[in-house]
């Protein structure tokens, strides 16, 4: 399925997802360590590999736009938000946190009504 296209880079919503940081697959968060340190990236106490928050942003989030929008190990979680999870079924969780959403209450219910 096609889904419409949101305006996410650069975004005009103050980055609002980019807040709570992102799930990362082993080889995405292998990947952004590499490249980016490793402290980047963490574990949570439920083995859940995540993005680090400072400043109520992701750490990759830098002057309003993600540094690694344009790279292979972007995580698929980003990249599907807010239609899709990494796993590529619909996103489950609070959409509204993506600003275009917010906006246009409509696209909640297609985002709801949609399955990938």
């Amino acid at each position: 399925m096609q889904f419409r296209p949101l305006p996410c880079y650069p975004c005009p919503h103050n980055a609002s997802c980019c807040a709570y940081g992102t799930t990362v697959s082993e080889e995405e968060g292998a990947a952004i360590a590499a490249n980016h340190g490793p402290d980047v990236v963490y574990r949570t106490r439920w083995g859940e590999l995540r993005t680090r928050v400072r400043g109520r942003r992701c750490v990759l989030l830098h002057d309003g736009a993600c540094t690694i929008h344009d790279k292979e190990y972007y995580p698929r979680q980003c990249r599907g938000f807010p239609w899709t999870d990494g796993d590529g079924a619909r996103y489950e969780y609070d959409v509204t946190i993506c600003g275009a959403l917010a906006a246009e209450p409509g696209l909640v219910e297609i985002q709801r009504a949609t399955t990938p």
